[in-house]
């Protein structure tokens, strides 16, 4: 097995063990390394042996490099992944690739302070990072303050809960509006406000008063035209 097939596996695992396709350098080689010197016990250096296999793996279009240290699994060009990663007794990739005594994957969460979400930290990172760690409606750039927004509702479908193209960092404040449906984005990534909605709040009024009909700053093609439109055919007032 090559450095290159061996990392193919592990991600694979990784993914099918966490669910989730967003990956902290830092956490997954706490698990992964001991893999790896099984299977290259010569090798004096294997976390950048497996950096440079990483970099093999963007250029090839199957990993994404987004935030430092944080990676995105894409297609890995491996015959049933999923399934050889998660074989157990008498498979080949077992008896080749994974140590003795061999732990589990598992992806720190972070909760959001809207709703109590959790979610894995490696896609809250991917997606403040595509973003510039600001929120693209009150402009907060503090990522202590920043909650991932999901514009099909979180508990409605749980597919898209990790989908980068139906989420937004938001500030809070914000969050808290767009899950209420105070405010919402056309498809031209405009800000809408419920012609209703009133506030006292110098806050709220410079950041969504004072700013409906602006466009707000979300890179070109970063939401799904078709889930904005799903959404705002819900919206009481729209």
């Amino acid at each position: 097995m090559t450095w290159r097939e061996l990392v193919r596996r592990e991600l694979a695992r990784y993914r099918a063990e966490t669910g989730t396709e967003f990956v902290e350098r830092r956490e997954f080689l706490d698990v992964a390394l001991p893999a790896f010197r099984e299977a290259y016990p010569e090798a004096s250096t294997p976390a950048q042996t497996f950096s440079r296999v990483m970099q093999e793996l963007r250029d090839r279009g199957e990993v994404d490099f987004h935030a430092p240290g944080t990676y995105r699994i894409l297609d890995l060009d491996v015959e049933d992944a999923e399934a050889t990663a998660g074989r157990e007794a008498g498979s080949r990739w077992k008896s080749e690739s994974e140590p003795s005594g061999k732990r589990a994957y598992s992806a720190r969460e972070y909760e959001t302070a809207v709703g109590a979400r959790s979610m894995p930290a490696a896609f809250r990172e991917y997606v403040l990072d595509r973003y510039g760690h600001r929120c693209p409606v009150s402009g907060v750039d503090h990522d202590a303050l920043l909650d991932v927004a999901h514009v099909l509702p979180w508990s409605e479908y749980p597919e898209h809960r990790a989908d980068p193209s139906n989420v937004l960092p938001l500030s809070r404040t914000e969050h808290a509006a767009f899950d209420a449906g105070v405010f919402t984005l056309d498809a031209k990534y405009r800000l809408r406000v419920d012609p209703a909605f009133e506030t006292e709040s110098d806050v709220l009024r410079r950041a969504l008063l004072d700013r409906a009909g602006e466009r707000v700053d979300v890179p070109e093609d970063a939401l799904d035209a078709e889930y904005l439109a799903a959404r705002n055919e819900t919206v009481e007032w729209w």
